[in-house]
């Protein structure tokens, strides 16, 4: 039996990475302009722990790499803007947790709980290769053995 890993350690990471980019476009970066990239890396940030919840395998494998570049994009334009007001550092924090959360997705990907399991429909049920046992789960999701299917019958 594997051990889920808990969801809220990328949570927690995604959600101070957007808290991070977002903050930082509010404060001075020490320079004329202050960057306004961060904001919709911010919401990168957001999407992705969307995608992590609603997706599994490969998929989840994925999110975790755009958003690891996400993070990699935004260190790279914090470095490249300059200044050095406190935003900046803020900027670059964020963008560190970006990296950071989407490795720990990458990595724990298999381990990770996902949505769905308890919601799939009761046609898309795999037989277990038991026969008694498939036909009493039937029973438990309303299907009438006595009742022979047409499809079956061909």
């Amino acid at each position: 039996m594997t051990r889920r890993a808990p969801l809220w350690i990328v949570a927690l990471l995604l959600a101070g990475a957007a808290a991070a980019l977002w903050g930082s476009t509010r404060l001075t970066w020490g320079t004329d302009v202050t960057p306004r990239f961060g904001v919709g890396v911010a919401l990168v940030a957001l999407a992705g722990f969307a995608g992590t919840v609603a997706v599994g395998g490969w998929g989840r494998r994925v999110v975790g790499a755009v958003v690891v570049l996400a993070g990699l994009l935004a260190g790279w334009a914090v470095l490249a803007e300059g200044g050095t007001g406190g935003g900046r550092w803020i900027a670059l924090l964020g963008a560190v947790l970006l990296v950071v959360a989407g490795i720990v997705v990458i990595r724990l990907a298999a381990r990770l709980p996902t949505l769905g399991a308890r919601y799939r429909s009761a046609n898309a049920r795999r037989a277990s290769g038991d026969g008694d046992k498939d036909m009493w789960d039937g029973l438990s999701h309303g299907e009438d053995p006595t009742v022979s299917n047409v499809e079956d019958d061909r």
